[in-house]
């Protein structure tokens, strides 16, 4: 017990890590190792033929209580860092963490379904409502020698974590394609081996510090938590996804990386993409503990408190060992993706896109496990086969603004969610990278074999025949002189029998 809550107050107030999408490259055409996560469709019709991924690691810090002020990432090499700052904003506080690694990785897509599969660990954290009081009387009030005596009143605060490791397959196909529309669909269906789980409630803590001396007249909490260990919790989980597309082209005979469309892709004005993702959960049987806190009690010193003594002594506890279901970080997304090139109405192709994507976290609050953030994003980006720039634009909660940059040569990425302490000195409450190393094979072997040639035909009039003269002497698809083809339009039967000319149609 005395573990847990050290672990809780380590997550209140030290982890700075909030869960991110890698929006820069997420919605990229020539990356569907990294689109997939954000919806499973877009393995269909992806410009590359397979990707592999060998190792992709993403970790992302943000929060809105604690900043480095006027930071820069050159400076504080240098040593120049500036003392910790605490936001003053009257909104309650957020923390969440996402710790993700990806790999090994393979997606394909040909003719009219994308496939593969994939292995993910994620360790993932959120804390929210945090009273935006309590940095505030952290910071003037317990630090300042000369005060000491504060209430502290605290209602409705959650906190979870969860780490997990996903085994996935990915399947996508397309669904309808007539004129200038294609509409796919795809899914990710993960078996889940799950690792650890803590969760806490608190629905209320009333409280009086004075110097090292607390009175706690009122707590009310739930916590449920297992013993961290390999394959402690199973479950299962699915990612659902559409796109539909409106092209450039006619699509009716349209085959993606396939030797029947000559491995050619149809360019799109707008594709809309909506995908529902992390759908599922853990149920962690070993090692659980569940329970419930209430009551009141007095404690003359703070810092020789023992938690479990104070637990099973001063308040009403009830304990569990059954089982814990923890779901995912369920969410709903939407993608939007404009080609420029059509809008801009250039004569050339521009390789400009613009995207937007929503995400909204869907776990309900008071449902054991981990929340996703809300975010909204605008990225515009340079995309060809072997290079790729994104500048993502996010809002993360709606409310907190960071500007990005991602680069992709072929398969390695490089990306960060907030690239301005590299720039320019500014408040930073967050810091993130991401990166990717993997091998590409854009193009389908298959279309690079030479085409067979097949024997020139020309239509020979007279007499009232028509006649289809084929060239005689073909080698390696290369045709001789033509000048046997200007021939009399009278020919011998015998001639025409043995080859030289095959009868199309009689007309009299």
């Amino acid at each position: 017990m005395k573990r847990t809550l050290t672990f809780f107050i380590f997550l209140i107030y030290f982890l700075p890590i909030p869960a991110q999408e890698k929006l820069g490259i997420a919605n990229s055409n020539y990356s569907s190792i990294n689109s997939i996560f954000l919806n499973p469709a877009s393995s269909v019709d992806s410009r590359t033929f397979i990707q592999a991924n060998l190792v992709s690691p993403n970790i992302f810090a943000l929060n809105n209580e604690a900043f480095l002020p006027s930071f820069n990432l050159w400076a504080a090499a240098k040593g120049d860092v500036s003392p910790l700052g605490v936001s003053t904003t009257k909104l309650n506080k957020f923390l969440y963490t996402k710790v993700d690694i990806c790999g090994p990785e393979v997606i394909v897509s040909t003719r009219e379904i994308g496939f593969g599969f994939f292995v993910r660990g994620r360790v993932e954290a959120d804390v929210r409502n945090i009273p935006y009081d309590i940095s505030n009387t952290l910071k003037k009030q317990v630090m300042d020698t000369s005060k000491k005596s504060f209430d502290l009143n605290i209602r409705n605060l959650k906190a979870a974590e969860m780490s997990w490791v996903e085994y996935g397959v990915n399947f996508g196909k397309m669904y309808f394609k007539h004129s200038n529309v294609l509409i796919s669909w795809g899914g990710n269906l993960k078996y889940l081996t799950g690792i650890n789980i803590a969760y806490a409630d608190i629905y209320r803590v009333q409280a009086h510090i004075d110097h090292s001396a607390i009175n706690i007249s009122d707590v009310r909490a739930k916590m449920s938590f297992n013993q961290p260990g390999w394959n402690t919790g199973k479950g299962l989980g699915t990612d659902l996804g559409v796109t539909y597309k409106k092209t450039l082209d006619w699509v009716d005979t349209y085959f993606p990386n396939s030797k029947k469309s000559n491995c050619k892709y149809i360019d799109y004005r707008y594709k809309i993409g909506v995908s529902l993702l992390d759908l599922g959960a853990i149920r962690f049987a070993g090692n659980t503990y569940k329970g419930t806190i209430a009551g009141h009690t007095y404690i003359d010193n703070l810092l020789k408190v023992n938690p479990d003594s104070i637990l099973q002594n001063s308040f009403q506890v009830s304990k569990q060992t059954s089982p814990i279901w923890a779901t995912l970080p369920t969410a709903l997304s939407v993608q939007a993706d404009w080609n420029m090139t059509y809008y801009l109405h250039s004569a050339k192709d521009l390789h400009f896109y613009v995207n937007t994507s929503a995400v909204q976290g869907l776990t309900m609050a008071g449902v054991t496990g981990v929340q996703r953030a809300n975010t909204l994003s605008v990225t515009p980006r340079y995309e060809r086969r072997n290079i790729e720039i994104a500048v993502p634009l996010t809002l993360y909660g709606y409310l907190y603004p960071q500007v990005g940059l991602a680069f992709r040569f072929r398969t390695f990425v490089l990306g960060m969610d907030n690239v301005l302490p590299l720039v320019v000195k500014n408040d930073t409450y967050g810091v993130n990278v991401y990166f990717g190393l993997g091998i590409s094979m854009f193009k389908n072997p298959a279309c690079k074999a030479k085409p067979k040639v097949k024997p020139p035909k020309k239509q020979l009039f007279g007499d009232g025949l028509t006649f289809m003269a084929y060239r005689k002497g073909q080698n390696k698809g290369i045709a001789k002189s033509p000048a046997y083809l200007r021939r009399s339009s009278r020919v011998s039967s015998h001639r025409a029998k043995r080859g030289w000319f095959r009868r199309k149609s009689n007309k009299f």
